[in-house]
């Protein structure tokens, strides 16, 4: 008997928790609880899922009335007691919607419904109820309501109208009455004829739109169609006209619908077309090029541009895929760069496009990923960076030769960022000082901490003017004794450059330092060989002054015997020559030719030691006047020869006078004195301008110059011919050269014995 009770106990124990279980998962799952209020003894009892609606863990304290009741919403209290009292008294079912606090003050929204019952045993009345969570109800319900609200006021705003009519006629049976505000037609004009409808279409639309939908009609499918409809006050409208086919037996038998104006729409589809065909016009006409592919590689659309550079027509490119306009080992890459845009959305790539000729041309190609007609595409643009890549070949070879030139030039290059207060420095400072730019930490206070102190505050008060931006200098070069590595000073020459931005602030400076030491010992050894030079040149001066004065004095001093010489000969010839004879008289002329000669040698040396010591200054001279001026003073040996000179259009230039006589009359005067003896002499003078310099010749047709002889001839006292056959000093031409290198000058000779002489001289502007 023991045995079978405990086996009945323990079948009752394993019922009871199977019913728990199944109760608890009911619960959660229906987010519900059950309560127990026995209204003899005031006793409350609550599930396990009351707790945990209420946010607690299951009987985590005992539950009473005034605590179940302070858990309701304040709001909600007063109806939860008056429905309990109607519920109590009247035995009715009780069923409240009501608010709960959360454990955590959330509010909740539940419905209690409960039943009075009598427990048989006790006698005791029970109020058993159920709590359920309705939350997610009262939320479904106000968005049930909110979409009500909004479709009605949808349709009540709809610029539609809304008809009927028999399948086979189009004959209407019904319109609404919005009709009248859209066509100006009422319902009743509308209903007064058959064919009110086909009468009032558009006549070019009309046998279409009837056609159409007839056709459809006995299709038994529902359609959508645009036409033109003609307005009561003679206005052309758009309709889009829906459809509904509705049948019987398998035939259609009426039709329901709606006509939408869409007049406005059709006026916006004319103007976004216009725009699609503007827009399609400026793709094409843009420098870049445009493609959209699909995800399988299908060229969907292009402008002319890609066309252009890539050089395919229309229907290769429709038939090619990306990578085919690339090369073999750009390829992979193209592919890589299309997987990742279909990854990531957009990508940026630089690739070379080769071209249907072969011609490799550099892109930079802006790639994004999009949905076109419901399809995944890629859409692109494309530059073509063929100058901005030999622009960046070019910027590199800059570079190149800036670092080349300034290792060339040892200078110590420095660059000073001012908004980022960053000071670089070159590999000259390695060079030239011995300080490594890789391992100095270099700023702009260290530069200034390797001025001499002698010289920093200078320095420093400068470069303080620079940085204001008033200051209207940017070129900076200043001198400096400068720190090396090894603890000794070097004078240094700082050049730099001042960048300002449009507020006049400093931005950037760039510089360059060089060594001048070396420079300083050399100008120092310079200036003492400059004074040394000086000193002499002020002898040599004093020199020069003494034998211009002695050249004077000699000259001077040995013309008096000689014109006495000259005098008394030609006295005593005059005197005796009746009692001379032939020898005699001979030695006498032998003695005044001497006395001649030597007076000119004497007048000639004065000529030539006096060239280049004039105190005269630059004047205007027309050259053919001074060539006019020639020709009156050598008049008669001109004529004495019958002798021709020639020249035009000599020009007008700014010179010295006598010394531009000097070689012009020594020049034809030699040319006259060196004629031929059965020839009249004929001279030619010509000119051309320069550079910098004015050019003369002077040629003639006399005896001529062995080019042996060309250096002889300017050096003073060298005569190629004797005097007796030819009357000369032999200074003429030493003069000439002297007062065209005088000049900043050059003069060269042609000739040949027998052929004439041409002598070309310049002078400088």
């Amino acid at each position: 008997m023991n045995l079978q009770n405990a086996a009945r106990s323990l079948v009752l124990t394993d019922q009871s928790t199977s019913k728990d279980i199944l109760l608890e998962q009911f619960e959660k799952l229906t987010q519900s609880g059950t309560w127990e209020y026995n209204l003899t003894t005031g006793q409350l009892v609550w599930s396990d899922g009351v707790f945990r609606m209420l946010g607690y863990r299951p009987q985590e304290f005992e539950v009473t009335f005034d605590l179940a009741l302070s858990t309701i919403h304040p709001d909600d209290r007063d109806l939860v007691r008056s429905e309990m009292e109607k519920t109590v008294s009247s035995l009715q079912k009780y069923k409240v919607k009501k608010r709960l606090i959360t454990n955590e003050g959330k509010v909740i929204w539940i419905i209690s419904i409960a039943t009075v019952i009598q427990d048989p045993l006790t006698g005791e009345k029970k109020l058993i109820g159920v709590f359920q969570n309705i939350g997610d109800f009262i939320q479904t319900k106000e968005k049930l309501k909110k979409v009500r609200r909004k479709n009605r006021t949808l349709i009540e705003n709809l610029d539609g109208v809304f008809w009927e009519a028999d399948a086979q006629t189009f004959e209407f049976s019904y319109i609404s009455p919005q009709v009248e505000q859209i066509t100006g037609y009422t319902e009743k004009e509308w209903m007064a004829s058959k064919t009110f409808w086909q009468d009032h279409i558009h006549p070019e639309d009309r046998q279409y739109s009837i056609e159409f939908c007839h056709s459809e009609t006995q299709k038994l499918k529902d359609h959508s169609f645009d036409y033109r409809f003609l307005t009561k006050n003679k206005k052309t409208i758009w309709f889009n006209d829906r459809v509904k086919v509705i049948s019987k037996n398998g035939k259609p038998k009426k039709l329901q619908g709606m006509m939408v104006e869409i007049t406005s729409q059709k006026a916006i589809e004319k103007a976004l077309n216009e725009e699609i065909s503007l827009n399609q016009s400026i793709l094409h006409q843009l420098p870049s090029v445009f493609f959209l592919f699909d995800s399988d590689g299908k060229f969907l659309l292009w402008n002319n541009q890609f066309e252009k550079i890539s050089e395919f027509g229309f229907e290769e490119i429709a038939g090619m895929k990306p990578s085919d306009f690339f090369g073999k080992n750009d390829k992979e890459l193209v592919n890589a760069q299309i997987q990742k845009v279909i990854e990531v959305g957009n990508q940026d790539v630089f690739l070379t496009i080769n071209s249907k000729s072969g011609k490799d041309i550099p892109f930079f190609f802006s790639v994004s990923r999009l949905i076109y007609k419901d399809k995944l595409c890629i859409f692109g643009t494309g530059q073509d960076i063929t100058e901005l890549v030999e622009s960046r070949k070019s910027t590199l070879e800059h570079i190149e030769r800036y670092q080349m030139v300034t290792k060339a030039t040892n200078d110590a290059i420095w660059d000073f960022d001012m908004k980022k207060n960053n000071l670089y420095w070159g590999e000259g400072f390695l060079e030239l000082f011995g300080y490594d730019p890789k391992k100095t930490e270099t700023s702009f206070d260290f530069l200034l901490s390797l001025i001499h102190p002698d010289d920093r505050k200078r320095i420093y008060r400068l470069i303080q003017k620079y940085f204001q931006p008033n200051c209207s200098n940017s070129n900076w070069l200043e001198e400096y004794r400068f720190l090396k590595s090894d603890g000794n000073y070097t004078k240094v020459q700082d050049k730099a450059l001042f960048i300002r931005d449009e507020a006049g602030n400093i931005t950037r400076v760039v510089g360059a330092m060089q060594d001048i030491s070396k420079q300083k010992e050399y100008e120092e050894s310079l200036k003492n060989l400059n004074e040394k030079l000086e000193k002499n040149v002020k002898e040599l001066a004093v020199s020069n002054h003494e034998l211009q004065q002695f050249a004077y004095v000699v000259s001077h001093d040995l013309q008096e015997p000689l014109r006495m010489i000259t005098s008394f000969m030609g006295l005593l010839e005059r005197r005796y020559q009746h009692q001379l004879d032939t020898k005699a008289l001979e030695y006498i002329s032998f003695a005044t030719n001497g006395a001649k000669q030597m007076q000119n040698i004497i007048l000639d040396l004065l000529e030539l030691s006096r060239v280049g010591k004039m105190t005269e200054t630059k004047e205007i001279l027309p050259v053919n006047q001074m060539i006019d001026q020639i020709k009156q003073y050598l008049r008669k040996i001109i004529h004495e020869k019958n002798a021709t000179i020639n020249y035009e259009g000599l020009p007008t230039i700014k010179s010295y006078r006598t010394i531009l006589l000097q070689i012009f009359q020594n020049l034809i005067g030699n040319s006259l004195k060196y004629s031929k003896s059965d020839t009249p002499p004929e001279i030619s003078i010509k000119s051309r301008e320069l550079t910098n310099h004015w050019e003369f010749t002077v040629v003639d047709n006399g005896i001529g110059i062995d080019p042996e002889y060309f250096n002889k001839i300017f050096i003073i006292f060298q005569r190629l011919h004797l005097q007796r056959d030819v009357n000369g000093t032999g200074i003429g031409l030493a003069i000439v050269k002297k007062a065209v290198e005088y000049l900043e000058g050059e003069i060269h000779v042609k000739s040949n014995v027998g052929e004439g002489s041409e002598f070309t001289f310049t002078i400088k502007k």
